[in-house]
Parts: structure tokens; C-alpha cells; sequence
């Protein structure tokens, strides 16, 4: 019986928060995409849309993905060099990264991405900020738009998330590197508490725990490009504060770096 683990990430760089919260908000808005049952879940997915507009609209957000694309693709043409490596596989990536990147700078290069030109989303974007704004005496546009039979509904939301499917699919791929860029170690926290010193030779971007869980522990994560200190918690939440576990906790840890 294979045993259900948990991964917790901690990102160690402004840049790969950042990401990180994106990814999420793509989460949300495409899960919200893929469940429309009914008019509230049409509303919660107008509002997550907005939300993942108002963060990947953000100039330093495409400059930022943009550099990333290009560094992972520059450490990629490094390892190319290497005769055991699949070059078949890696020329794969790189093709990937440099559409990506092209993607990119075609979005970089406009002053905004939010489809201005919907009367309908800019009303609902201006009032999401207000507790209530969007009742539907507020927008009674929105009211009639969510009253609309669920293909018609259907049609505006996927206009409004195929502007954002190349930025998805470039953030994705810049992640997926990321995140195997480095092979796990098992690990031990002995009495709940495990320390590391990382390596000065690479910038470690993203720490990554996977422990089971089954075992009932949580890890409080702290880390920065020297050091990670990693404290597993025991989940008591009925019960008030969760407390340090004073058991030997076994774990996987990765830290992902970029050479």
C-alpha cells in the first residue's frame, strides 16, 4: 500500500514567491473554470480571473519570468556540453523555453493585458475591493451576465482565459525546472528539529519537504542562502498551539538550485 506523503515548499527568493502565488491563483481560476455548477461558482471564477490579471499584469512579473526562462535555458545549453546527457530530451526543453520566451516577450511588450475593452470585467475589477461590491444591485450587468444560460457564460470566460493559457504554460514549465533541478535526500529531524548548511557552490531558489502524512506532523520551515532550519509540528489543532514533536521524523528534502 503506498504511503500518502504531503510537500511543503518554502521559496528562499522574492522571485519564486511570487511564482509560487501565480501558480496558485492559475489553480484556483482553472479549477473554478473546470467546475461551473452553478451561478456562484461563474462569480467565483470571474473573481479569481481578476485576481491572477491583477498579479501577471505586473511589469516586474513578466520581466522577472522572462529572466528566469533565459537562465534556465543558459544552464541547459551549459549541461548540453555533457556527451552522457539525453540530447534528444534536453532539446526538447530548450525548444520549450525558447517558445516560452518568445510568449513572454510578446506580453512584455504591451502596456496591459487585462482585456480592457469588457465593460463587464473592468466593473467587476473595480468593485471586488469594496466588501459586497459585487451584489447585484452594485453590477446589475454582472447580475444579468451570471443569470445568462451557462454556455453563453461559458463563452466570456474562455475569451478571458486563453489570454492568459501562454503565461500559464511558461510559469508551469520555469516551476517544473525548478523544482527538479535537484534530486531529494532522505532525512531525519531528530526530536522534530534538523538543520543544514547549504551549499556556497550553487544559489539554493526553492526548499522542498515531503514527509508523510499519516505521522500528523506539519514542518515550520525557515531557511536563506546559508542555512535551512526545518522544526515538525504536531497538527493539534483542537486543542490550541501545535506543539514540537519530540519524535525522530523522517523526510525527504530537495533544495533546488539553479548552477
Amino acid at each position: 500500500m503506498t504511503q500518502q506523503t504531503l510537500t511543503y515548499e518554502h521559496p528562499l527568493t522574492e522571485r519564486l514567491r511570487t511564482f509560487l502565488r501565480a501558480e496558485y491563483l492559475f489553480q484556483v481560476a482553472k479549477y473554478r473554470f473546470s467546475n461551473l455548477t452553478s451561478i456562484w461558482d461563474a462569480r467565483d471564477c470571474v473573481a479569481n480571473i481578476i485576481e491572477v490579471y491583477n498579479l501577471v499584469e505586473r511589469t516586474e512579473f513578466r520581466s522577472e519570468l522572462s529572466k528566469e526562462l533565459e537562465r534556465h535555458t543558459n544552464g541547459l545549453q551549459r549541461l548540453a556540453k555533457t556527451p552522457s546527457v539525453d540530447h534528444k530530451a534536453l532539446d526538447k526543453v530548450l525548444r520549450d523555453l525558447e517558445k516560452s520566451a518568445d510568449v513572454v516577450k510578446s506580453y512584455s511588450a504591451k502596456q496591459g493585458i487585462f482585456p480592457q475593452h469588457s465593460e463587464l470585467l473592468n466593473g467587476v475589477r473595480q468593485r471586488l475591493m469594496i466588501p459586497g461590491g459585487t451584489c447585484s444591485f452594485d453590477l446589475p450587468a454582472f447580475h444579468y451576465w451570471l443569470n445568462l444560460p451557462p454556455k453563453t457564460r461559458q463563452s466570456s470566460l474562455n475569451q478571458w482565459m486563453e489570454i492568459l493559457d501562454p503565461l500559464d504554460k511558461a510559469l508551469n514549465l520555469v516551476l517544473e525546472l525548478t523544482r527538479q533541478s535537484s534530486v531529494p535526500t532522505k532525512e531525519t529531524a531528530h526530536a522534530g528539529t534538523f538543520q543544514k548548511t547549504l551549499s556556497q557552490q550553487s544559489t539554493c531558489q526553492l526548499i522542498r519537504v515531503r514527509v508523510r502524512s499519516d505521522i500528523g506532523v506539519f514542518p515550520e520551515i525557515s531557511a536563506n542562502k546559508h542555512r535551512v532550519n526545518i522544526r515538525f509540528l504536531f497538527a493539534n489543532f483542537e486543542q490550541g498551539k501545535p506543539a514540537l514533536s519530540s519524535h525522530d521524523i523522517p523526510f525527504e528534502l530537495t533544495c533546488s538550485m539553479i548552477l
